[in-house]
């Protein structure tokens, strides 16, 4: 087929974590390797790509990954309007990113737009897509629609100032929701998600297309080198995002302690200082058993989740659920919820419970604790799944289909 080039936008691809990185850096290499040219388009923080693609950086006040949002910015730099915009918008509560990388993507990209058979934007959703359609073949990907992030944080406080604080970083809505229902294609990682972003942004269903995400098969693997430490959980978390459901399984754990004295639990995320997961863990007395890891090369992760008897993913939501696949190409048995696209990655390779249910949590890990047989079966399910629907190569296939179709439709409606 044809080999294209094509330029990816992401407004922020954090490395090593986060479901937008890991989709930037994975599928630019499985795109690359079938022969495509990939130009990468992000803001900070910036993605860890293989060689082969090229890196694009598009510049912004990154005040995110700074001390003090409100003093770690050059004064010179405010000069500029754009900049002078996020620092205000940044330092009121607000969350500019998409925005402001739309108006700098379009400056930057706008001169060398011919260059390109194809725009693929991760989730920015920012006013310039429209722009960009009009000129190009665009597809966006939406993993999901953010409007359900900030349905169950207002669920999880009645605090009416933080209730505000909440909608204020949420405003991009406003833009996004906008721009999604006047895009021409849209890729969705699940059908949960799809149904959600028609519901939620009012997006035609025939503008959308399912193409799962994928996994990188060469990282996660059963590494028999690595030992299981008995009566280890594993699992991954934002802190304080009441969207992962974090509060139920350390609600779990805490009873577990009575039956299995020995039971501790790997967190794969950052834990905020002086956070509401902090005081939990003392509330319940859990600091001992838990334990927090951010910022894991390869190798560390891939252990994190090999030394784990059992992984648990506690989340109410889940556009796709990167973790869970992650557990399972490591052969590591499963419990998940049933929250969003949970049940479509996991399907019969893993134990399913209903989202907010803490006594769910404990039967689950109970049983299979306590049912080594049923663990084995469930860990060989698992990897079976994973190698067979979710490499990297079979997701850049679909998405070339979708290239190519796509560009026959802009050719056609511009004649």
């Amino acid at each position: 087929m044809k080999k294209l080039k094509i330029a990816f936008l992401s407004y922020r691809s954090k490395p090593f974590s986060g479901g937008q990185g890991i989709y930037v850096k994975y599928l630019s290499k499985a795109l690359s390797d079938l022969g495509h040219e990939i130009d990468v388009f992000s803001g900070p923080p910036y993605p860890d790509l293989d060689p082969e693609i090229k890196l694009v950086k598009i510049p912004s006040l990154g005040l995110y990954e700074k001390k003090s949002k409100f003093f770690d910015v050059n004064p010179t730099e405010l000069l500029n309007p754009l900049n002078l915009f996020e620092w205000l918008s940044v330092n009121s509560g607000g969350f500019p990113e998409p925005y402001t990388f739309g108006k700098r993507i379009k400056k930057i990209i706008k001169k060398d737009l011919d260059e390109y058979d194809v725009i693929h934007d991760n989730q920015s959703l920012a006013y310039e897509l429209l722009f960009f359609q009009k000129i190009k073949p665009l597809i966006t990907t939406i993993h999901h629609p953010i409007s359900k992030d900030l349905k169950y944080q207002l669920q999880s406080t009645d605090d009416f100032f933080l209730k505000l604080l909440m909608r204020r970083w949420h405003s991009f809505l406003v833009m996004q929701k906008f721009v999604a229902k006047r895009l021409k294609k849209i890729v969705v990682p699940s059908n949960s998600s799809l149904e959600d972003i028609k519901n939620e942004f009012q997006v035609d269903e025939n503008k959308m297309e399912r193409v799962m995400n994928g996994i990188d098969l060469k990282l996660f693997y059963p590494d028999s080198k690595i030992k299981k430490i008995p009566f280890r959980l594993v699992t991954v978390a934002s802190a304080d995002v009441p969207l992962k459901g974090l509060d139920y399984l350390l609600e779990a754990l805490s009873d577990l302690i009575k039956v299995y004295p020995d039971i501790s639990l790997s967190i794969i995320g950052e834990q905020r200082k002086g956070g509401h997961t902090e005081r939990l863990l003392k509330k319940l007395n859990l600091q001992e058993r838990v334990n927090f890891f951010s910022n894991l090369n390869q190798e560390d992760l891939r252990s994190t989740y090999c030394e784990a008897e059992l992984a648990v993913i506690p989340s109410l939501y889940e556009g796709f659920g990167f973790a869970a696949i992650e557990a399972m190409a490591c052969g590591v048995p499963l419990i998940s919820t049933s929250g969003g696209a949970l049940p479509e990655v996991v399907k019969d390779a893993g134990i399913l419970i209903p989202p907010k249910k803490t006594k769910e949590i404990y039967n689950a890990i109970d049983f299979l604790l306590s049912s080594p047989d049923k663990a084995k079966e469930l860990s060989e399910k698992a990897l079976e799944r994973a190698n067979l629907k979710f490499s990297w190569e079979t997701i850049a296939r679909k998405l070339e289909k979708v290239y190519l179709k796509e560009m026959e439709n802009f050719k056609h409606a511009n004649n």
